[in-house]
């Protein structure tokens, strides 16, 4: 085995044993007297630990050990600031946009509207313990733009239901995998070798079984772990 991936094992071990999510590993240079190698062999060790999703890497600072995956469910009760809050994570909610529009021709022959459709579509940013983690694009049907410019933060399904009386349900949801733009880059802090996972959500009225809002939302793959319940 290469001396780098002994390394790497042997920091691996003393993660898990001795070091809590947001420590820092000693210095470069300390690891390296510490092995008896140069720093270029210990940073090839921290690469792997890296790519493992075990350490961040800060210029300036160090490397840090990161907090485990977060496993959200993708069922029809989930929700966001509900289910993060009982975990006793901090969290916060910015509207980054609002604005009345068509909808976009692609969205609309996927549902099957007419792309004079008029919706409000709200964009927001979340974040965890105030590091920005999810990008939103809400497509909300059946609001008036003045009425969603009193949404500020919080829960936007909340917030429907104490405005408008909505009582919504998550209906299909597709998933995909993909590198982030370099927008998506900027506003979440992350690396262009990170991948993103994009959500398409569907939630429709319980009573009535119309469409409430159509979401697409890009999140940090280093943060959350997603479940699909049958």
């Amino acid at each position: 085995m290469a001396i780098y991936l002994k390394i790497a094992q042997q920091l691996k071990d003393d993660i898990h044993q001795q070091y809590e999510s947001g420590d820092f590993l000693p210095a470069e240079q300390k690891l390296a007297s510490r092995f008896q190698v140069n720093r270029h062999t210990v940073r090839r060790a921290i690469d792997e630990l890296v790519q493992d999703g075990l350490i961040k890497r800060f210029q300036g600072l160090g490397n840090q050990v990161t907090q485990p995956a977060i496993d959200y469910s993708l069922d029809n009760q989930s929700c966001f600031t509900y289910n993060l809050s009982k975990a006793g994570m901090t969290l916060e909610t910015k509207v980054i946009g609002c604005c009345e529009n068509t909808l976009p021709q692609e969205l609309a022959q996927r549902l099957k509207f007419p792309c004079d459709k008029k919706i409000v579509v709200i964009k927001t940013c979340r974040s965890i313990n105030e590091e920005a983690t999810t990008l939103i694009k809400h497509h909300v049907f059946g609001v008036t733009k003045t009425t969603m410019r009193d949404y500020q933060s919080g829960s936007l399904h909340t917030f429907l239901q104490e405005r408008y009386q909505f009582q919504a349900t998550r209906g299909k949801t597709r998933l995909k995998a993909r590198m982030p733009t370099f927008d998506e880059c900027q506003q979440l802090k992350i690396g262009r070798g990170i991948p993103v996972m994009e959500i398409h959500s569907k939630y429709y009225l319980v009573e009535s079984g119309e469409l409430m809002e159509y979401s697409i939302s890009v999140s940090r793959s280093d943060i959350f772990e997603y479940s699909v319940e049958p």
